[in-house]
């Protein structure tokens, strides 16, 4: 049975995929050993298609990889091809985190609707959550 994933999974998942090689072909089935090799998980193609994230990413990624099979044509010294795979890492996670960050912005405003709806004000809405007594 597949486990459910929880916020760290969706993590995991995703870096593997921001980690993903660029010689290495992106299929669902090498995802998913991919990830149960190095991280232990098994679940199932449905399961992570599921998560935005996951498939936000993926498909991010099939993209950047797409591109990145177009030849150049210059070769770029080691450390130079380093620092530009990197750079390429982190402009794939900004527009990652730029995708997510759009998608609570519109949450947000479904939730401030509705609890204009509902008569609830911006002073009850941002109440601090209560203490735990136990500590």
């Amino acid at each position: 049975m597949a486990k459910h994933l929880d916020s760290d999974d969706i993590e995991n998942v995703v870096n593997a995929l921001l980690e993903w090689p660029a010689d290495s072909k992106l299929t669902w089935d090498r995802l998913l050993d991919a990830i149960s090799h190095g991280y232990g998980l098994n679940t199932t193609r449905q399961t992570l298609e599921k998560k935005n994230r996951i498939k936000q990413a993926f498909n991010e990624t099939k993209e950047y990889l797409s591109e990145k099979r177009t030849p150049k044509s210059k070769s770029l010294p080691p450390s130079l091809a380093i620092a530009g795979e990197r750079l390429r890492k982190f402009e794939r996670k900004i527009k990652l985190l730029e995708f997510e960050n759009q998608k609570l912005l519109e949450q947000f405003q479904v939730w401030l609707y509705n609890a204009y709806r509902h008569n609830i004000t911006i002073e009850q809405l941002s109440e601090p959550l209560p203490r735990n007594n136990d500590e």
